[in-house]
């Protein structure tokens, strides 16, 4: 086998940090793996150009680069395909439009949309993009990300934009929205994408049970509001994005 150091050490470095919920120093990393100090400095540069990781005040963290490498890998699967089929089940069952979303970068993508014929009408047609931070299928996957690579994918932002004047604007104000989602095991948005629109989302796992996609329902408001009673709709979203997870594995 061809022996390829930089490239190994490379590896190695981005494995180590994927490990971590926190950031590594770049003295950290040359102890745990053993490599010179000069060649880690090196390599932390050129990944770091490459996006593959972020250095912080404390250390390295993964970059954004690193999902979206996941990202295209997402894309030579068969999640579409397996997926299509639950997913319109699930708007068909609750009247609704159900859609199947990726992160890639810092933003949603919508990668399948199915509609009943009493759905209500949504912006989240097949590739459109919007901030992750604000939909709650971008948020049903961050939830469930390394906080080490939620990190990376946000610091940047001086300031989050909103579309209706809701949502979280900050990193901190988003980490405790997460954090909310991965206790509950699902997210929820309301208005905060589309006035008068609420949507339920839920994690779809890969076969390393990392988060690479969520499944949403979305309804007209008025069906969603506070004193409504979620939990058989919560129920429908977790079934079908553990339906979805069960054909990845």
């Amino acid at each position: 086998m061809a022996e390829v150091p930089a490239l190994r050490r490379s590896i190695a470095i981005l494995r180590h940090l994927a490990s971590s919920n926190r950031p590594i120093t770049a003295g950290a990393l040359v102890r745990a793996l053993g490599i010179p100090r000069s060649s880690a400095y090196e390599l932390l540069t050129v990944l770091e150009e490459l996006g593959l990781v972020v250095r912080t005040e404390s250390g390295y963290v993964l970059g954004a680069g690193v999902h979206e490498l996941g990202s295209s890998y997402l894309r030579t699967n068969p999640l579409q395909r397996l997926a299509q089929p639950i997913v319109r089940q699930l708007a068909e069952e609750t009247s609704a439009t159900a859609q199947l979303a990726v992160i890639r970068g810092w933003e949603t993508v919508y990668v399948l949309k199915e509609q009943s014929l009493k759905s209500v009408a949504v912006i989240t047609a097949t590739g459109v993009r919007m901030p992750s931070y604000l939909t709650a299928t971008g948020r049903a996957i961050l939830a469930h990300l390394p906080k080490s690579e939620v990190l990376a994918m946000f610091q940047s932002e001086s300031g989050f934009v909103t579309r209706t004047g809701q949502g979280p604007t900050t990193v901190k104000a988003l980490n405790a929205i997460l954090a909310q989602d991965r206790r509950a095991g699902w997210a929820i948005e309301h208005g905060e994408v589309t006035p008068g629109i609420s949507t339920i989302a839920a994690p779809v796992y890969d076969v390393l049970s990392r988060p690479i996609a969520a499944i949403g329902l979305s309804l007209a408001g008025d069906v969603l509001t506070e004193d409504t009673d979620t939990e058989p709709l919560v129920n429908k979203v977790l079934a079908a994005a553990a339906e979805v997870t069960a054909k990845l594995r």
